[in-house]
């Protein structure tokens, strides 16, 4: 009796227990997606903030709270799976960007932002390994992704001034009318719809079918009235390109699909600065062409690589410092590039933030490895399913970043997404995920 007793007990002591770590897993999943897509300090307002503000108080015990949280819940969840982050490109990218702190043009800067950034790399590491298997993350994702939208949705009402861009602002007086929520820009606003729109259709397909299709729809509306003509247009081809990609065998054929509109779009962006007859043929398909403003930003950028192309000028380092502020102008510029806080495309801060090498090994690690996990993905429902929904984000963003700027960019809600889908199909590659 005493025998059957103390087994009974232990077995339901055993019960709670686990339902217990289900629980605040599940809590600390949908918690860490909500710290970084609404951040601690939503409505803003304004897009041009010094470095998103991430020095305050409050960031840093929320973020450093959430890191040391994730991974208490990812190691008694069995967080052996973190083994597979033990890439020697990964490792290699980390070490680039320590020497190119201490290599800096402003090391105090450049050393604050990796400290965040790797802080934000542990939360997006612990995160998928959270969820008990497939359909508890798409309930979770999508428990996310929908508070985020009402939360959107009650700003137009609440926060109608600052959810909504104003003909009152000086910088861009002619987004007056376009939704942006509870973000900083309606390009931010429009890039995360489109994810979110892409989380309801993995939700309709995994979990919920109304449940999906609510988030679709709620996205999908935000989206149109953000006006963000370039996200509007790269959420269907992504997922066209993914579907594709999804059925196709060859690794070589998927590539192709994959990355040549990520070359063209590269070709015709940075292309058109650094060669002379790329831009001609810009400009005959579509004159006085210059992406918003965008080339000169580029050109004023590149010509100042040539200064220091081995390290760059630091992480996070060149934006906002002496280097830009107090340039001496050549006949081509107008100035504009003195406002920046970005260089509004990713892979033009990747090489002069950490130098040539370090553009090599971030697209290795953001572009080259992806594709491989995506292809060596296990063949199974629950696996295909999730590597679907990370590679969509993952061509999203990549397309997106020739025209923003987001790469390794602390808490940005679209780098967060892109680094969580680097990570799952990293582990959709080496793991059975559980129904």
């Amino acid at each position: 009796m005493s025998a059957t007793g103390t087994t009974a007990t232990h077995a339901g002591s055993a019960d709670l227990s686990a339902d217990a770590g289900y629980y605040l897993r599940s809590i600390v999943f949908v918690a860490a997606l909500l710290l970084v897509w609404v951040s601690t300090a939503p409505f803003k307002g304004t897009y041009y903030v010094e470095a998103e503000d991430t020095s305050n108080v409050v960031n840093q015990i929320s973020f450093s709270l959430m890191a040391v949280l994730g991974l208490f819940c990812a190691a008694n969840a069995g967080g052996r799976a973190a083994l597979a982050y033990l890439r020697p490109a990964w490792l290699l990218l980390l070490a680039w960007m320590v020497v190119g702190v201490v290599y800096s043009a402003n090391p105090e800067i450049s050393m604050r932002a990796l400290r965040f950034t790797l802080v934000v790399l542990v939360i997006a590491g612990t995160l998928p390994l959270l969820p008990r298997g497939q359909r508890h993350f798409a309930l979770l994702l999508g428990m996310a992704a929908l508070i985020v939208l009402l939360i959107c949705y009650v700003g137009l009402v609440v926060f109608r001034d600052v959810a909504i861009h104003s003909g009152g602002d000086v910088l861009e007086p002619e987004h007056a009318g376009a939704w942006r929520g509870l973000f900083d820009h309606k390009n931010i606003a429009g890039a995360m719809m489109v994810i979110l729109m892409l989380i309801g259709i993995f939700v309709a397909a995994s979990y919920s079918l109304r449940f999906g299709l609510v988030i679709l729809g709620l996205a999908a509306l935000f989206l149109f009235m953000t006006g963000s003509k370039t996200s509007m247009g790269l959420g269907p081809f992504v997922v066209l390109v993914g579907f594709a990609c999804a059925r196709i065998r060859s690794l070589w054929l998927r590539a192709l699909i994959a990355l040549g509109p990520l070359a063209l779009l590269l070709t015709a962006t940075i292309g058109s600065v650094l060669y002379p007859s790329i831009n001609a043929i810009v400009q005959s398909v579509s004159p006085g062409q210059t992406f918003t403003g965008r080339t000169e930003i580029w050109r004023f950028a590149l010509d100042r690589l040539w200064e220091r192309p081995l390290f760059g000028y630091g992480f996070e380092g060149f934006w906002g410092s002496d280097f830009v502020l107090f340039s001496e102008p050549k006949e081509y510029e107008s100035g504009i590039s003195n406002g920046m806080v970005h260089g509004h495309n990713g892979y033009v801060d990747l090489v002069i933030g950490l130098g040539i090498p370090g553009l090599v090994l971030a697209m290795i690690v953001l572009i080259l490895l992806p594709l491989r996990d995506h292809h060596r993905v296990i063949p199974t429902f629950e696996n295909k399913a999730l590597a679907e929904l990370f590679f969509r984000i993952w061509l999203f963003a990549i397309y997106s970043a020739c025209l923003e700027s987001f790469f390794f960019r602390r808490a940005d809600p679209v780098w967060f997404a892109l680094l969580v889908s680097v990570i799952g199909l990293r582990l959709t590659a080496k793991y059975r995920v559980s129904p």
